[in-house]
């Protein structure tokens, strides 16, 4: 959650990207297999001006806020309301407390407090799959650059080396909202669903402490037509959240502060500048949250004679001009 004096206080990427690089594992290559370790598709991921690459989201945070000035963030706070009148808002706190400003950006996720306030309370959207992530140590054997994700019936499994040594993983299976864990614990659920996979999938999911696993429902929500109200917008999850298909949820935030920055320069008044961002990152946003809708949906299929269809129409997709599908992905220009 941000106020409007520190959202002047642009981001500068010099230090940002070398300690992204630093922490992080460029991504050469992304392999999609069948369970048996049959190869369905390979892209290569090369050729951007900023290389694709993973990183541990709490080193991404870290290099982030190593460029803010001392004592702008403040952690552990949470907005329940806000007040608008026409020089500012007020914005009340958990625990009592409020603090004023001329306006409000609200970044507080995809159960956001102030989208509610504007738009109304409503649930996100449950895409009728749940998603396990863990991190594991990098086993003997991986080629440098490569993920994967591995396409089986209602079920994916995807592999991503994030750099010193450590590999995150995800699984998914299809389920009812909510669902709890199996009595036998987290990690032994996973690993007799994955078991007979091909390897490392096995492997990975055994060396994994218990502890480095979380699960959550796959949600999202419907796209706004409008995002913010006066002196108050959205971005990130608050404004569009997306389900993890394409990788981009955490991208679309950043995207979504640089092009509110950007703004906010331009326009000749804050409320102004709220608006153009909205208008411009609508439909990228939107867009980004029906993909990785209809991906996830498509790779949670159950149906063996569709499944196979599935595998051979992708292989088919993907080898035709994966490079125009990727740079207008990643080489997007905020």
């Amino acid at each position: 959650m941000s106020l409007w004096p520190n959202a002047t206080r642009v981001l500068h990427s010099l230090g940002v990207l070398e300690q992204v690089l630093f922490s992080g594992k460029p991504v050469t290559q992304f392999n999609l297999y069948r369970p048996s370790g049959k190869l369905i598709s390979a892209i290569a991921m090369t050729g951007f001006q900023t290389p694709a690459l993973c990183i541990h989201r709490a080193e991404l945070h870290k290099a982030l806020r190593s460029q803010l000035p001392k004592g702008c963030l403040i952690p552990g706070h949470r907005v329940e309301s806000f007040e608008q009148d026409s020089d500012g808002v007020n914005v009340r706190i958990d625990g009592g407390q409020d603090a004023y400003a001329d306006g409000l950006i609200a970044a507080d996720g995809i159960n956001s407090a102030v989208r509610a306030q504007i738009h109304g309370q409503r649930e996100p959207i449950f895409q009728g799959y749940c998603i396990w992530r863990g991190i594991a140590p990098e086993l003997p054997g991986a080629v440098p650059g490569h993920i994967s994700e591995t396409w089986g019936s209602g079920r994916r499994f995807g592999v991503m080396p994030m750099g010193r040594g450590r590999v995150c993983w995800y699984a998914t299976r299809n389920s009812s909202p909510s669902q709890s864990d199996a009595p036998e614990g987290r990690k032994t659920e996973v690993s007799a669903l994955f078991k007979d996979w091909h390897g490392p999938i096995p492997e990975l999911i055994e060396v994994t402490n218990p502890g480095d696993i979380i699960k959550n429902d796959a949600r999202d929500r419907k796209p706004l037509k409008r995002w913010g109200d006066r002196r108050v917008t959205l971005l990130g999850d608050a404004a569009h959240p997306i389900t993890p298909n394409v990788g981009q949820g955490a991208c679309m935030a950043i995207e979504d502060a640089a092009c509110l920055a950007k703004c906010l320069q331009a326009s000749p008044d804050m409320t102004s500048g709220f608006r153009t961002y909205e208008t411009l990152r609508g439909s990228r946003t939107a867009h980004m949250a029906r993909q990785a809708r209809r991906i996830g949906a498509i790779g949670q299929w159950e149906n063996p004679w569709i499944v196979r269809g599935r595998d051979l129409i992708t292989r088919l997709v993907l080898s035709c001009s994966p490079d125009t599908q990727l740079k207008a992905m990643y080489s997007y220009e905020v």
